[in-house]
């Protein structure tokens, strides 16, 4: 699918002003503190402005990404802290109730059979929040792939719909891309067929859909996960809502000691140096070509009930029967010791849940991409 062509943005809503920081969780915290105050700002002063996420997200462990986060594992000790924040459900097309469809030997992408019923949800949940006088901020989520939720795609057309009702009803938009940024969504499977030029290489799956966002959060893959460093992107507009006289005390305040660390900002211009060399993109391109060429070979197996791929990340989900999508008990601890029979093969991965995460380095070879789903199958077959 061709990357969708973006009407021209207005000069002040283009993504023109960065405020650095050290970690994902701060990066959508400041996200979060500048869509309030700018909605506050621009709505009126006694606004009471709330935000949507989706349900299973997960945005980091500070209060207010806690807050548009709906992981009970990681939220519910702390709820006496958080704000209240709405969710809506996300499109989880392999376990969606609204999908008719009987399962298949693809990604439920392909052959789901619904009408589009999850983005009804959310045109709903929108309204009821206006006529409580409860407008919505700004609509927090991860474009292409929800990771933490157990890498949950978002089918074709999706995103689109749900910005373009966050976009009617007056909020924001939060691209939470710690997860996605960087590469790691990679190529259309059209760009992949030949060898892109670095100039189709775009590293955000919000560039890639054609979509704007108002703020995008950044973090671990700006210096390759070596040095602490996160970035806000956010537009003129919201950044002149915080322009005023000195007594007026319009600033956003908000800063840490080591925000915008020297260190980090060398290892960040380092590695984008690197990511938009021709020699990565090609790199990236040839791993995401030989993912989508060796992961159809875990169909084979009983266990598999979902392979979802977007990009340079995969996530394999794990099931009693793929005929009946039965799941298998967190007490089973299949994600876990298949993972274990994977660590002994000289492969290391994690699961969410059932859910197999592969999110190799890009300097994997092909010939190690193939290695690692080999080990997948063979652990798949020993363990369950």
């Amino acid at each position: 699918m061709p990357a969708l062509q973006p009407a021209p943005l207005d000069p002040k809503d283009k993504l023109s002003k960065v405020f650095f920081s050290d970690d994902g969780s701060t990066a959508l915290e400041v996200a979060l503190k500048l869509a309030y105050e700018f909605t506050r700002r621009t709505r009126g002063p006694k606004t009471r402005p709330k935000f949507l996420s989706l349900e299973g997200a997960y945005h980091g462990d500070t209060v207010g990404a806690v807050s548009v986060g709906h992981i009970d594992l990681f939220h519910q000790s702390f709820a006496g802290l958080l704000f209240k924040t709405d969710r809506v459900m996300a499109p989880y097309c392999y376990r969606c109730p609204f999908n008719r469809a009987k399962p298949e030997r693809a990604d439920a992408r392909q052959y789901r059979q619904c009408h589009w019923e999850c983005t009804g949800l959310v045109a709903k949940k929108l309204a009821a929040q206006k006529r409580k006088d409860h407008p919505c901020a700004a609509f927090v989520y991860e474009p292409l792939m929800q990771g933490a939720a157990g890498m949950i795609p978002q089918p074709e057309g999706w995103l689109e719909q749900v910005t373009d009702l966050a976009r009617a009803h007056g909020a924001l938009l939060i691209a939470d891309e710690v997860m996605t940024g960087f590469g790691r969504t990679g190529f259309w499977d059209a760009a992949v067929q030949a060898v892109p030029s670095p100039a189709q290489a775009t590293l955000f799956a919000s560039t890639r859909t054609g979509l704007q966002p108002d703020f995008l959060c950044l973090a671990k893959g700006l210096t390759g996960g070596y040095l602490p460093m996160a970035a806000t992107l956010t537009t003129e507009r919201v950044f002149d809502a915080f322009l005023g006289k000195y007594e007026d005390f319009k600033s956003f305040f908000h800063g840490h000691s080591f925000t915008g660390n020297q260190l980090g900002a060398a290892a960040g211009l380092a590695s984008l140096e690197l990511l938009h060399s021709a020699e990565s993109v090609k790199t990236r391109a040839r791993l995401q070509k030989a993912l989508q060429t060796e992961l159809p070979s875990l169909w084979s197996l009983p266990h598999v009930g979902d392979i979802r791929q977007v990009g340079l990340v995969a996530g394999i989900e794990l099931v009693k029967n793929w005929r009946t999508r039965a799941p298998y008990a967190l007490r089973e601890r299949a994600g876990i010791r298949v993972c274990e029979a994977m660590a002994r093969r000289g492969v290391l991965t994690r699961p969410v849940g059932n859910v197999i995460v592969l999110m190799p380095p890009y300097c994997t070879t092909p010939k190690e991409a193939a290695r690692i789903v080999a080990a997948l199958h063979e652990a798949i077959e020993e363990t369950l």
